[in-house]
């Protein structure tokens, strides 16, 4: 990976090709493979500056407006490029000027809370504007609701369809947010690599949201339940929320878990634990990032850097 990485840096050109190489084979697998194109901006922004990163992301950004337009238009392809890649550099930025991974963490998990109030704010019935276009699904909605049946859970195509429509705009802004961290990492592990080695697990094991992130959490389930208990049902707005913040807290407690490892607090065994956690028992996990803000585990038994930021 040294050896790609110093490659890639030497010249900008070759992160402009680079880019544009790996954003066409992410086109085989989008979202899921959206971070590679987008690491290789990052690792430019550490190590070569704005410049080497714009060439780089108009190198990314070309493939990606090329496979969309023939269904969404020119103007649908750049909305996706823009999608894809405008966190990634913003958040990035933020990292190269910061040099820290927690503050720019803390930003793109405000942003993404901010896009989902935006969202809300713009449209004003956002589940309802995604309510027509249900029918170009219904095959599958059906499909699922004819599983839920087989398990005993009784929901029809409609009361899924609706569900779906409202945690949409939230998932969106969630995966948005991991797509954007996921970038982040490859891109401070390859500079890391070739500047600084051990320097992205230092990083990651002192992530953390801090203080403003998490009082944002905590007054967000607080006008939840309030709201569950005057009207009957929670806010959309706060719930929205909630569900972007705990899944940044996920991220937190996995910083946690291998913070403590780092320092030889737990074992091995705890560590893979925690990441079948993630899928099997996540409210715990998101449970321990949150109470991390507060009682700073890391710092408690040794694994931490110093003072958190935020």
């Amino acid at each position: 990976m040294k050896k790609v990485a110093e490659w890639l840096t030497a010249r900008p050109a070759r992160g402009l090709f680079a880019a544009a190489l790996l954003a066409v084979l992410s086109l085989f697998a989008l979202p899921i493979l959206a971070w590679l194109p987008a690491g290789v901006v990052v690792l430019l922004l550490l190590a070569n500056g704005s410049a080497a990163a714009a060439m780089a992301t108009a190198g990314a950004a070309l493939p990606i407006v090329w496979g969309f337009s023939p269904v969404l238009g020119v103007m649908g392809g750049l909305a996706i490029a823009v999608v894809v890649l405008a966190p990634v550099y913003l958040a990035g930025s933020l990292l190269s000027s910061s040099r820290s991974l927690s503050f720019a963490f803390q930003a793109a998990t405000l942003a993404a809370c901010a896009l989902v109030l935006l969202v809300r704010m713009l449209l004003g019935d956002p589940t309802g504007v995604l309510m027509p276009l249900l029918e170009y699904v219904r095959p599958a909605l059906e499909e699922t609701a004819r599983a839920l049946a087989g398990m005993g859970v009784e929901r029809t195509p409609e009361e899924i369809g609706e569900a779906t429509a409202r945690v949409a705009w939230a998932t969106g802004a969630w995966m948005l947010l991991l797509h954007t961290m996921v970038s982040l990492f490859a891109g401070l592990w390859a500079f890391g690599a070739i500047r600084e080695p051990g320097l992205f697990g230092r990083e990651f094991r002192a992530l953390r949201l801090g203080n403003l992130v998490a009082w944002v959490a905590a007054a967000s389930l607080g006008v939840s339940f309030a709201s569950q208990l005057a009207a009957g049902h929670a806010w959309q707005p706060a719930e929205d929320l909630l569900f972007v913040l705990a899944c940044a807290f996920l991220l937190q407690a996995l910083a946690v878990v291998h913070g403590l490892r780092k320092a030889q607090v737990i074992g091995a065994a705890p560590l893979v634990l925690a990441y079948v956690a993630v899928l099997t028992v996540p409210m715990a996990m998101v449970g321990l990032g949150f109470a991390d803000t507060w009682v700073r585990f890391r710092d408690r038994y040794g694994a931490g850097p110093g003072p958190a930021q935020g």
